[in-house]
């Protein structure tokens, strides 16, 4: 799986949920204007980062008194002799030049600072390239890309409770999505790999489809034009002729509904439908009566939604589950669309 785009498409939150449910290895560079930054991943947690504009760990070290100049030159010679390669703070502390359990504190905090500074960035462009390297733990161990998203959160607004995610994604830190037990990581690992060869665009909206197919029970994509959501195709219903009903769908968009929700407000909803006409006239067709919670989520592609998918549990009433691996590859395949479409104009 190899991952490129621009910030303004997919934000660093993103990514880094992508990454870690994919428990993908590799090396995630993000650059804008004025710096470069570049991560380090093993099967999904964080080992390494840096960033061009800020101190190195060793000049930190220097600076709190925690190493003298000719110990850092000396460690740096050391590993520039050594075959094969060891971070610098392995070496400074094999050499006992300093304390393991300082350097260790030092290493966790320098790193949580470069990630915070990097999601702090809203435009510029990032790469993952995977590695089939194991890296090796260095000290200060590694640290769960969640972890740092929720820690970030709450430094950003202290004390703050049930923000929404298109709210906290305009603070710069949107709510993590948590990989549960039962998730479809799995599912979501393949069809990242499989996005990752070109396709056209088409193919990109069938793949969503197809993983909103297995997440829910029953799955709708909408496409969307000018002034209303036409039906594309579905996935688990077992109605007659469910195809041609749902390809005969049209639902306007300057009406209540969910479908316009989503394509107004650009966000997911998880929860009942609301009694109104145009939610009515979907169910009605949809068949097989109300259910119990629904799933919206627009699809995102240079900051206009292109498709909505609409799913339940119908016919079990049961509410709907984890959906974070649907909603991740969502956001991954609005950025393929866009640059599917851009190769097909060339």
């Amino acid at each position: 799986m190899s991952l490129e785009g621009h910030l303004e498409d997919l934000s660093l939150a993103d990514i880094f949920q992508i990454i870690h449910l994919s428990k993908k290895t590799g090396v995630l560079t993000v650059e804008n204007s004025s710096s470069k930054g570049r991560i380090v991943f093993h099967e999904g947690q964080i080992l390494y980062t840096s960033i061009q504009s800020r101190e190195k760990i060793g000049e930190r070290l220097i600076r709190e008194g925690l190493i003298e100049e000719k110990e850092l030159e000396a460690a740096l010679r050391i590993q520039k002799d050594r075959k094969v390669y060891e971070p610098l703070g392995t070496i400074l502390a094999e050499n006992k030049l300093i304390d393991k359990n300082v350097l260790e504190g030092i290493l966790r905090e320098h790193l949580k600072e470069v990630v915070y500074e990097l999601l702090s960035w809203e435009d510029g462009n990032f790469k993952f390239e995977p590695e089939k390297t194991v890296h090796e733990v260095p000290l200060g161990g590694s640290i769960n890309p969640e972890y740092l998203l929720l820690e970030g959160t709450r430094l950003r607004d202290e004390g703050a409770r049930g923000i929404e995610t298109v709210e906290t994604k305009e603070m710069g830190y949107p709510t993590p999505i948590v990989a549960r037990e039962g998730s479809h990581a799995n599912t979501l690992i393949s069809l990242i790999e499989e996005i990752s060869i070109p396709v056209v665009s088409t193919e990109v909206l069938l793949m969503i489809l197809r993983f909103a197919g297995e997440v829910l029970n029953r799955a709708v994509l909408f496409i969307i034009r000018e002034d209303h959501a036409d039906g594309f195709g579905q996935a688990g219903l077992s109605i007659s002729v469910a195809d041609q009903r749902i390809k005969g769908l049209r639902v306007p968009l300057d009406k209540p509904s969910v479908i316009s929700d989503a394509v107004h407000k650009r966000m997911t909803y998880k929860g009942p439908l609301s009694d109104t006409d145009w939610n009515n006239y979907l169910v009605t067709h949809i068949g097989e009566g109300m259910p119990a919670d629904a799933f919206i989520a627009p699809v995102v592609e240079d900051d206009k939604v292109i498709a909505v998918v609409y799913g339940d549990n119908l016919p079990d009433r049961e509410p709907i589950g984890d959906t974070a691996a649907l909603e991740a590859f969502i956001k991954v395949a609005g950025v393929v669309h866009l640059v599917s479409n851009k190769s097909n104009v060339r």
